[in-house]
């Protein structure tokens, strides 16, 4: 062999081929999914080398995408959240700016203890997030209409929501970032959502002495304050479902709460208080509003932890990068790429899971499973087969497969997804 020449991996190349030959399949046999004014937008792709992206590409017909994608066979295929007068001119500055969408990008790598979950586990942990991402602050507290809105399965660790209100397309990096300080909670005083309300008031010798109580929000309130009353009672009815034991362990797993702590707030909510003709405890008074029956160290306490429990944030301890908007660990400078970023177009596959990029409506992604749902239908039960790296225990397309290490004959749709993640190569035919 020639010195220098690369050292060809049969494996690799034999996988590469059948993962390339199923991508072409699929985009023969679909129709791909056009985004809103899609002659407006940029596309990008990456392929099966490495490294190789073409992006600042436009469309103006359905049938050159399809072409593109028969022909070239991504392992990506994105567009622009943006829309422009020249999306195909190769600079920025060319393109002329028209307007973007508000994308959110919610990806299961993220999650503080995303490396002890299984797939499964990780895509259903930010199923639940995303929903409430879109029902608690996009619906309930900005108003944008469902139809403006369109969730998607991203194909890999992750969903979006595209919304594509017109009254968001002019909005630039400071509005957009404000959008996301609100919904991280950024900033939030949350001592604020309470008032002070004067109950009893007595005058002596020209003095005035005026007693207050802490007036809590309800959990009907718009916006914060709604939010972080009902996720006071929220976790006071956690609490109450678990033994003492129990409930002292979830607590004290929060930074920096001591057993002591722990047990301070726990007997506060839960300790049987004698008066008549009841028994009345801690969290009983809470529910009907008397946030003040807390001490003041349990009050603060539990109030931390309900706004540590908000799931949408978008640092690393809670784990949600608001792509499109914001970039993860780079909060504090300027972001220009947030009006100009490339998002997953649905209907196109994902080259890192073989599934494809699902867009669902609200109604469609409680019973939503990926690895049921996205799988597609050009895959079949054809048999290959694999050479897996380890043991493999999992269920996809509603069949449970118990893999051992080592070659493994198994369907097209399971070889698909372990050769795309890189849990498997294919045999190469002798």
């Amino acid at each position: 062999m020639a010195a220098g020449m690369a050292v060809t991996d049969p494996a690799k190349e034999a996988t590469t081929r059948f993962l390339r030959t199923q991508f072409h399949r699929y985009y023969e046999s679909t129709k791909p999914t056009l985004p809103d004014r899609f002659g407006r937008r940029e596309f990008g792709f990456m392929f099966w080398t490495p490294g190789i992206v073409q992006r600042h590409l436009g469309f103006s017909k359905e049938e050159e995408l399809k072409d593109f994608l028969v022909s070239r066979v991504p392992t990506h295929a994105y567009y622009s959240s943006a829309y422009y007068d020249h999306p195909n001119a190769p600079t920025m500055e060319e393109k002329g700016w028209l307007g973007a969408d508000l994308i959110f990008d919610l990806d299961a790598d993220h999650l503080p203890k995303a490396a002890s979950m299984s797939y499964a586990e990780m895509l259903e942990a930010i199923r639940l997030k995303i929903v409430h991402l879109y029902d608690d602050f996009l619906q309930s507290d900005f108003g944008f209409d469902p139809k403006a809105m369109r969730l998607v399965f991203s194909g890999g660790r992750g969903y979006h929501i595209h919304v594509f209100d017109e009254r968001v397309w002019s909005l630039g990096s400071h509005e957009r970032r404000e959008i996301v300080d609100y919904v991280t909670g950024k900033g939030l005083e949350v001592g604020s959502v309470f008032r002070e309300s004067a109950f009893d008031r007595k005058d002596f010798q020209g003095f005035t002495r005026v007693k207050t109580r802490l007036v809590a929000p309800t959990s009907e309130d718009a916006g914060w304050r709604g939010k972080i009353m009902r996720g006071v009672n929220g976790l006071a009815a956690k609490l109450e479902g678990l033994s003492p034991n129990e409930a002292i362990k979830f607590l004290t797993s929060f930074e920096g709460v001591t057993d002591a702590d722990a047990s301070n707030l726990y007997d506060n909510l839960f300790k049987p208080r004698a008066t008549k003709p009841r028994i009345i405890r801690g969290i009983d008074r809470l529910r009907e509003g008397q946030i003040e029956s807390l001490s003041d160290r349990s009050r603060d306490l539990i109030i931390r932890l309900v706004k540590e429990l908000q799931p949408v944030r978008d640092d690393a301890q809670a784990g949600v990068s608001l792509e499109g908007i914001v970039q993860r660990g780079e909060t504090d400078e300027p972001v220009t790429s947030d009006i100009k970023r490339l998002i997953r177009m649905p209907s196109s596959l994902h080259g890192k899971t073989g599934l494809r990029v699902v867009t669902l409506t609200r109604g469609a992604i409680d019973d939503f499973r990926p690895l049921r749902d996205a799988v597609p239908k050009t895959w079949t039960d054809d048999r290959v087969h694999v050479n897996l790296k380890n043991k493999i225990t999992m269920e996809i397309r509603g069949e449970v497969f118990n893999l051992a290490p080592g070659v493994n004959d198994v369907p097209q749709y399971l070889a698909i997804f372990l050769a795309a993640r890189g849990l498997a190569t294919v045999v190469p035919e002798a």
